[in-house]
């Protein structure tokens, strides 16, 4: 029986070659599209799951306010909130904790080296996470000051092939020259931990050297993490932060709240201020699986509309059979086994195609995944169920209508079309356009706002800017800070360099000390205390080098302004930005030009007021921002060099490039010389938006594909239902245009149907997904025209080609038994 079957469906597929094609192209598609994305989503969703506690491990952050208002969610924590929990919560059994001062300076020997991965971290942050010791003891490794803990790849790095444990790398945390020890080695962070490290030193050696205090709660500057026996819930949140404020005072007092967040979370569901790197998004990730769940649809429906618009035909075949003592449970082992032998070969083409296309998708999506689906249990469960699932669901229907179908009715030629099935195979192919609608919607807008943020003014002008990552000196260190000034002058002395500038950060860079809620106020009043400011240390170039737009006073002068007190570096003059005018209640910008500030218990005076920039993407908003002046710029990490990029920029840039080397290194022998484009840095911000912009409108554009060749499918089986009518139409004298119009409005109307109720869906989507950018485009009717215009447009073509072909056929062909 089953070798019958078996017969017969391989009989069928070649008599009807064109079908079995649009169908095993379509189910290959919709599959291949359907696994990248769900193993892209099984990355995404295994962030920090390979820790074997990291169900029970949670982060502890704090959100600050300003009285009752909401300001800010910080990823970081006081370190003595860490102590606290353990102490008197005896659901938690340890807490680890991690510090990041920014980069660091690290020698061995006379090379000197760059460090933006040095975490400093407690002995409890080697024993709650799985960091794989290769060697070293876990339990003493950062037990010490002066303790060092590497990967493979920085003790790689830092000794070559030798082994570094028990030799000694020169640290220098915060300008002084400490030699540490290394005590132990790790595996190399895996790619999908939410927090990544190449070096660790013992937090002892911050409390030594950086003034860091295990019971802080003055300074949320530490990514706290707790170990705990028992799921933790509100009540524990509830009771944790009364204890917090039974020590340090009050809500109203203190103006925040610490938070709870599970570790497997972060990455997908945290966006909170200076997460230790840029996490991905659940709603990226969930509106990627609805794109697969549609693109597996669609060409599940269209097997189905092919099967169902073909029952017709296949309608004598059931009726012989049945006269031959077939029954109903044969014909629909008979359609299913069509359906499990089409899927299968579909199953195979989509594991060929995956191995094929993964490493361009790899390149989309910014990612590193394999696809070893034997390797790969869980992947197996997802592919096998796919293929069972799919089989089953887009066979069981023309089974069951096939096999419904009465011999006498059938071999007497009364057998017509539903009213049911044409109903439903009209709203299938509603249903397939609606989606696409959707997409189209999506990838479009998509497309406007990425670049809308992309094209902006940022306000002020990082164009032909080099950046040198500097090494960080110490301010009470002439001989260095003289290295720092004759480099300054041996890059002025370049001819293409028009202006050069020392600062904390750069845009689109962090910094070391960025916000706070506290100790910025007005002398008198008290404004501003409780608002959430940004503030950068730079050198009195900083201004005129990237153009700020100088909105009241002036820029920062050396021979205007006078020093902090005891500081020999640091100036008393400011320079606010607009937004951070109004924090401080001024009126105008004239009226803050003058006045009086405390900075942090320094008295200082606002010198200038500059136009808001964005130091960020246009993705979040311009915060109150404050920019101090540090003749000395002890903490700074970095040295933008302002070009001109002459007649020939390709050229000219090689040359510059190896002048501005020989200036470092003539300087800085010993130091790595490491620099980038300030524009091309800056672009990186929206690079996960591009990429999300170019995975979209991929599986977009596949999904058109897939819906298309299903309505191609139709129109072809509808010009092959009709060819006779064609014929005779043709004899009485319709045009080619009239045949057009014949085949075509049908269809055509049902897409319109789909596009009218996709509108209001991709709207109310659209705005949504818009609701999360500080900057955005407006949702404009032409962003839904285009995308309508263009669907029917392709589901035109697609008509006239086949409706051209017929109406240019011979009717003789066709009428020639009539």
């Amino acid at each position: 029986m089953i070798k019958n079957h078996l017969f017969v469906a391989l009989r069928n597929f070649q008599k009807r070659k064109s079908f079995t094609f649009i169908n095993i192209l379509g189910l290959t598609v919709g599959m291949t599209v359907c696994l990248l994305i769900l193993t892209y989503a099984r990355y995404e969703m295994s962030y920090d799951k390979f820790h074997s506690n990291a169900d029970d491990i949670y982060r502890i952050t704090v959100d600050l306010y300003n009285g009752t208002d909401f300001q800010i969610a910080d990823a970081q924590c006081y370190p003595g909130a860490g102590l606290l929990a353990k102490e008197e919560f005896s659901e938690i059994e340890d807490y680890a904790m991690a510090r990041h001062f920014g980069r660091m300076l690290l020698k061995n020997g006379d090379r000197a080296y760059n460090e933006d991965r040095l975490y400093w971290a407690n002995p409890a942050w080697l024993k709650i996470f799985d960091w794989q010791m290769i060697s070293g003891d876990v339990e003493t490794a950062l037990n010490d000051p002066d303790a060092l803990v590497l990967t493979e790849s920085a003790a790689k790095k830092y000794f070559g092939d030798e082994d570094p444990v028990g030799k000694m790398l020169t640290v220098v945390p915060g300008g002084a020259e400490v030699p540490m020890m290394v005590k132990g080695v790790v595996k190399d962070v895996p790619e999908n931990a939410h927090l990544k490290f190449d070096v660790l030193g013992s937090y002892e050696s911050a409390v030594k050297y950086m003034g860091s205090k295990y019971e802080e709660f003055g300074g949320n500057n530490e990514f706290l993490y707790v170990l705990a026996n028992k799921p933790l819930d509100q009540d524990f949140k509830r009771r944790f932060n009364t204890s917090y404020y039974s020590k340090t005072g009050s809500f109203e007092d203190r103006g925040d709240s610490l938070e709870i967040q599970p570790l497997t979370e972060i990455h997908l569901n945290s966006d909170k201020t200076y997460e230790a790197d840029v996490n991905g998004s659940q709603s990226i990730v969930n509106i990627l699986l609805v794109v697969a769940g549609f693109v597996l649809l669609i060409a599940w429906v269209n097997y189905i509309n092919l099967s169902t618009a073909r029952a017709m035909e296949r309608g004598k075949e059931v009726g012989v059979r049945k006269v031959l003592g077939s029954n109903k449970q044969s014909l629909i082992v008979q359609f299913l086994l069509e359906s499990f032998m089409l899927n299968f070969l579909a199953l195979v083409l989509t594991i060929t195609c995956i191995q094929g296309v993964l490493p361009f998708f790899n390149d989309l999506a910014g990612v590193s995944l394999s696809f070893n689906v034997f390797s790969e249990p869980d992947l197996l469960m997802q592919v096998v169920g796919i293929f069972f699932f799919g089989s089953i669901a887009s066979g069981i229907y023309p089974a069951l209508v096939l096999s419904n179908y009465r011999p006498l009715a059938v071999l007497t030629g009364r057998l017509k079309d539903s009213k049911g099935g044409l109903i439903l195979r009209k709203g299938l192919v509603v249903f397939q356009f609606m989606i696409t609608m959707l997409l189209l919607v999506g990838t479009v807008t998509i497309y406007n706002q990425v670049n809308h943020m992309r094209s902006q003014s940022l306000g002020v002008n990082i164009d032909q800017t080099i950046v040198i990552k500097a090494p960080i000196l110490s301010e009470d260190d002439e001989a260095q800070v003289s290295k720092r000034n004759t480099f300054k002058s041996e890059l002025k002395k370049i001819a293409q360099v028009s202006a050069v500038t020392y600062s904390e950060t750069v845009f689109g860079q962090g910094t070391i000390d960025m916000n706070t809620t506290t100790g910025m106020t007005t002398i008198e009043g008290n404004i501003g205390d409780g608002i959430n400011w940004s503030f950068y240390r730079v050198d009195e170039d900083f201004i005129p080098t990237f153009e700020f737009d100088i909105l009241a006073g002036r820029a920062f002068d050396s021979n205007l302004e006078q020093l902090v007190p005891e500081r020999n570096s640091l100036y008393e003059g400011v320079i606010i930005n607009e937004t951070g005018r109004k924090a401080f209640g001024f009126e105008s910008n004239e009226e803050a030009v003058g006045s009086k500030i405390n900075r942090f218990g320094i008295v200082s005076t606002i010198v200038g007021v500059i136009a808001d920039y964005n130091h960020h993407s246009l993705k979040t908003k311009v915060d109150p921002t404050m920019l101090w002046f540090d003749k000395n710029a002890y903490s700074t990490s970095y040295v933008s060099i302002k070009v001109n990029g002459g007649e020939n920029p390709g050229e000219s840039y090689k040359t510059l490039l190896k002048d501005v080397e020989g200036a470092y290194r003539g300087v800085y022998p010993s130091s790595d010389f490491d620099y980038f484009f300030l524009d091309e840095s800056f672009e990186k911000q929206y690079q996960a938006d591009r990429q999300f912009g170019s995975v979209f409108t991929t599986f977009a554009g596949i999904t058109i594909f897939v819906a298309v060749l299903g309505l191609f499918g139709l129109v072809l089986y509808e010009v092959q239902q009709r060819i006779k009518e064609i014929g005779i139409r043709k004899v009485l004298g319709a045009s080619v245009m009239t045949i057009i119009q014949l085949l075509s409005s049908s269809f055509l109307k049902l897409i319109m149907i789909a596009i009218v109720l996709a509108l209001p869906i991709a709207y109310f989507g659209m705005n949504e997904w818009l609701s999360g950018y500080a900057y955005r485009i407006d949702l404009s009717a032409l962003l839904f025209i285009v995308p309508a215009v263009l669907l029917l447009a392709v589901a035109l073509i697609t008509v006239a080609t086949q409706a051209i072909k017929a109406a240019n056929e011979n009717p003789v062909k066709s009428l020639r038994y009539e």
